[in-house]
């Protein structure tokens, strides 16, 4: 992979968030490791309904989230389900009209719904990593899209 394509992280931190004993920073520098082998890193977004996230633990992981390059996107829900999705959907095909391919999409989810994105952007030549939470069940139709599937 070329060092000179632009790669984006979209991360669905509401459902694929990391233990809040871990340290942000760590888990970050983990992701840029991986983006680093497809590119540069232009974005790196974590989308989540901060009111549903307001210990003072989860406030202190945000906040070193957002000290080490992350760009915390609130998703209030008010009452609506599958905000979150529907904002990384949208913010992905944002990136990709901004950004002709060759570039790299990063995409931290789990959900089925990203599934028919991830096809359509791989069918015009961008690379899809997906980066799923250690769970038995992420669907197949999901990690059978992705260029590159790693494990959380």
């Amino acid at each position: 992979m070329s060092n000179h394509r632009k790669v984006a992280i979209f991360w669905d931190y509401e459902n694929c968030s990391p233990p809040l004993n871990s340290q942000g920073h760590a888990i970050v520098n983990g992701i840029r490791r991986i983006a680093h082998v497809f590119g540069y890193v232009t974005s790196f977004k974590a989308y989540l309904d901060m009111s549903s996230q307001s210990s003072p633990k989860s406030v202190g992981f945000r906040s070193d989230l957002q000290s080490s390059g992350v760009s915390i996107i609130d998703c209030p829900h008010n009452g609506k389900k599958e905000v979150v999705d529907k904002m990384i959907l949208v913010d992905m095909i944002a990136f990709a009209v901004d950004n002709p391919s060759p570039a790299t999409i990063i995409l931290i989810a789990g959900d089925r719904d990203y599934a028919y994105a991830i096809s359509t952007l791989r069918l015009r030549q961008y690379s899809v990593v997906l980066i799923v939470p250690p769970a038995p069940n992420i669907p197949q139709s999901l990690e059978s899209q992705a260029s590159v599937v790693v494990d959380w």
